[in-house]
C-alpha cells in the first residue's frame, strides 16, 4: 500500500546484495502477477506497474527505491539516447530548439512564479518549475516507431524536441550537481560534462561505424558491445562525480542507431527496456504516498501545465511556423508527461536533502498520473485531434491554408494525391504520362519546395481539414489516392463525404477489408506489391529470360525512391 508520510533517507554506505535481489525479486514476481491481468483485459500495463509499486512499497526500504528508480532512469535515457537520430535532428533542429525553449521557459517561468506565490522558497519553487518545464512522453515514445519505416512530419518533430528537452535535462542536471549540490560553485564539473559530451561525439563518428562494421552484426558482441559502453559511461561520470544519468545519456549518443551496421546493436539492447520499465515505473509506484492538501495542490498544478498547456502551446508554436493543424496537435500531445529527466532530479533533490516532501510527492504523483494519460493519448492521438478540430479548438489557436495553396481556375477531373513523400511522386509521374491533371494534399513542410516546383496545383493541409477538401475540389475530382501510412489520415479518407473513388493505403489485410467495406474503391498494400514484384522477378531469372546481374538490378530498384539518387 502507498506510504503515509515523507522522510528524508538515511543513506548508507553500502546496501547488503541481499537487499538488492529481494527488491528486484518482488518487484518482478508482483509486476508479473499483474501483467498477466492486464494482459488479459487488454488494457495498458502502466497502471498495473504502478499497482505493483504501491504493493512493494511497503515492503522495500525507501533507500532503495530511490537507488532503483535512479538506475532505471539512466538506462532509459540510454535506450531513448541508441533512437536519437542526430543527422535527422539536423533537418528539423531550428524549429525544435525554438519550440522546446520557448514551451520549457514559459510554462516554467510560470510554474515558478506559482510556486513563490505558494509560499515555496525558491530552490523549491524551481523544482517544480522543472518539472512542468521539462515535459516530454517515455509512454508516447513507444508509439513513435514505425515497423514500416515510414515517418510522418510529427514523429520527427516530436522526437527532435523531446532531444532538445532532454538535453535541457542534462543541463539542469549538470548544474544542480555543480552550484547547488557542491559547497562551492564547481565549474570543473560542467567542463567534465561537456568533454564526456566531445568523447561521445567523437565515438560516434569516428570509432563506433568502424567498430561495427568489423563485428558484422553478430547479437551477443553487439550486445556486450552496447552494455559496455552505457557502463564504461557511467563508470567515468561517477569518477568525475557527475551524476549517472549525464553519463548513460552521453553513452546513447555516441551509439546512435542512423548507422546501417547498428541496427543489430539496437535490436539487442532493446531487450533491456523489458528489464528496467518494470523496475522504473514499480519503482515509482511504491514512492507513491498518500497525498496531504499541499501536495494535492502542487500536483494540480503540475497536471495542468503539462497535461493542457504544454500540448496547446507547442500547437500554437507549430501553428505560428507554418505547419498544419494536425501535425501541430499531433506533436503537442507527444509533450504531455513529466520527463523522467525532472524525476531523476527530483530523486537526486530529495537524497540530498534539497527538497521539500510535499514538492517531491507531488512530482512523483503528477507523474505517475500523466503517465497514465499518456498511454491514452498515445494510442489514440488521431482521435483526438479529429475531436479538436471538430470542436474548433485548432482553428482558434489559428491555422491557414491560404499560403501554400495553389489551384488553377476550372480544375476538375483531376486526381488528388495524398502524401507526396511515401510514393506521391510515383502517382504524380504516371498521371502526368496519362496527361491526367494532378493535384497534391501534403502537411510536410519540409517538402512544400519540391512539390511546388514539381506541382501546379497543391493544397498544403491535414486531410481532416474539410477547408483542405473544398481548396482541393473534392466534389470535381475524378479519384483520390492516399499513400499516407498513418492509420487516421487514411480514415479520415475514407470518411470523407463525397461520391468520389477513394483508394488507400492499407497495412494490414484486416484492415483492408475493414476499408473496403467502409467504402474505398481500392486498397494499396505494399507487402503485397513487393512480394508480386519478387515473384515476378524470380520467375523470369528461373525462366532464363533475365541474367542473374539484371534480377539484382531489379531488386534494388524496387526498394529505391527518386530521393535515393
Amino acid at each position: 500500500m502507498a506510504r503515509t508520510d515523507r522522510t528524508t533517507p538515511t543513506r548508507p554506505e553500502v546496501i547488503p546484495m541481499y537487499e538488492i535481489l529481494f527488491a528486484l525479486t518482488l518487484i518482478f514476481v508482483l509486476a508479473a502477477v499483474l501483467l498477466l491481468v492486464a494482459a488479459q483485459k487488454g488494457l495498458s500495463v502502466i497502471p498495473f506497474y504502478l499497482l505493483a509499486g504501491a504493493l512493494a512499497g511497503a515492503v522495500i526500504d525507501e533507500t532503495q527505491l530511490l537507488d532503483l528508480a535512479q538506475w532505471g532512469i539512466a538506462f532509459l535515457v540510454f535506450l531513448f539516447g541508441i533512437h536519437v537520430d542526430v543527422e535527422a535532428f539536423r533537418s528539423t533542429g531550428r524549429i525544435s530548439v525554438t519550440v522546446g525553449l520557448l514551451q520549457a521557459s514559459i510554462v516554467g517561468a510560470l510554474t515558478f512564479s506559482l510556486g513563490l506565490a505558494f509560499g515555496l522558497d525558491p530552490l523549491n519553487a524551481g523544482y517544480l518549475g522543472i518539472a512542468a518545464a521539462l515535459s516530454s512522453s517515455l509512454v508516447a515514445t513507444s508509439y513513435l516507431d514505425d515497423e514500416n519505416g515510414a515517418r510522418p512530419t510529427y514523429e520527427r518533430l516530436a522526437e527532435s524536441i523531446h532531444f532538445t528537452e532532454d538535453l535541457l535535462g542534462v543541463l539542469v542536471v549538470l548544474g544542480l550537481s555543480a552550484f547547488v549540490y557542491a559547497a562551492a560553485p564547481a565549474w570543473e564539473q560542467v567542463a567534465v560534462g561537456g568533454g564526456l559530451f566531445v568523447l561521445a561525439l567523437g565515438i560516434r563518428y569516428l570509432l563506433f561505424h568502424r567498430l561495427t562494421a568489423r563485428l558484422q552484426g553478430d547479437p551477443e558482441v553487439m550486445m556486450l558491445l552496447g552494455i559496455s559502453f552505457v557502463v564504461g559511461f557511467i563508470a567515468l561520470a561517477e569518477a568525475a562525480d557527475l551524476s549517472i544519468v549525464v553519463g548513460a545519456f552521453a553513452a546513447g549518443i555516441a551509439i546512435a542507431d542512423d548507422y546501417p551496421h547498428s541496427l543489430e546493436l539496437v535490436d539487442t539492447v532493446d531487450d533491456l527496456e523489458d528489464f528496467f520499465s518494470p523496475i522504473f515505473f514499480v519503482t515509482l509506484g511504491a514512492l507513491l504516498t498518500i497525498p496531504t492538501l499541499e501536495t494535492i495542490g502542487y500536483t494540480l498544478t503540475l497536471v495542468v501545465a503539462v497535461l493542457i498547456l504544454n500540448p496547446l502551446l507547442v500547437a500554437f508554436i507549430l501553428l505560428r511556423s507554418g505547419f498544419d493543424g494536425r501535425t501541430a496537435v499531433m506533436t503537442g500531445l507527444t509533450l504531455d508527461q513529466v520527463s523522467i529527466f525532472s524525476l531523476f532530479i527530483a530523486l537526486e533533490a530529495f537524497a540530498a536533502g534539497q527538497i521539500t516532501p510535499p514538492v517531491f510527492d507531488a512530482i512523483v504523483l503528477a507523474a505517475a498520473i500523466t503517465m497514465i494519460v499518456a498511454t491514452y493519448t498515445g494510442r489514440h492521438a488521431g482521435a483526438i485531434n479529429r475531436w479538436l478540430r471538430d470542436n474548433g479548438a485548432v482553428r482558434l489557436l489559428g491555422e491557414s491554408l491560404g499560403d501554400r495553396t495553389s489551384v488553377s481556375e476550372g480544375l476538375e477531373g483531376h486526381v488528388i494525391i495524398v502524401d507526396f513523400e511515401h510514393g506521391g511522386r510515383q502517382v504524380l509521374d504516371a498521371c502526368s504520362f496519362l496527361d491526367r491533371p494532378t493535384l497534391v494534399v501534403e502537411d510536410n513542410p519540409v517538402l512544400f519546395e519540391e512539390i511546388r516546383d514539381e506541382c501546379d496545383n497543391y493544397v498544403y493541409g491535414d486531410v481532416s481539414n474539410e477547408d483542405v477538401w473544398e481548396l482541393a475540389r473534392l466534389e470535381d475530382a475524378a479519384l483520390v489516392v492516399s499513400l499516407t501510412p498513418e492509420h487516421d489520415r487514411s480514415e479520415a479518407v475514407i470518411d470523407l463525404d463525397a461520391d468520389v473513388p477513394r483508394v488507400v493505403r492499407v497495412d494490414s489485410t484486416e484492415t483492408a477489408d475493414e476499408f473496403l467495406d467502409r467504402g474505398a474503391a481500392g486498397v494499396i498494400y505494399p507487402d503485397t506489391i513487393a512480394a508480386e514484384r519478387v515473384g515476378e522477378d524470380l520467375e523470369a531469372l528461373l525462366e532464363g529470360e533475365i541474367s542473374r546481374e539484371e534480377f539484382v538490378e531489379r531488386g534494388r530498384g524496387h526498394f529505391e525512391t527518386p530521393s535515393d539518387g
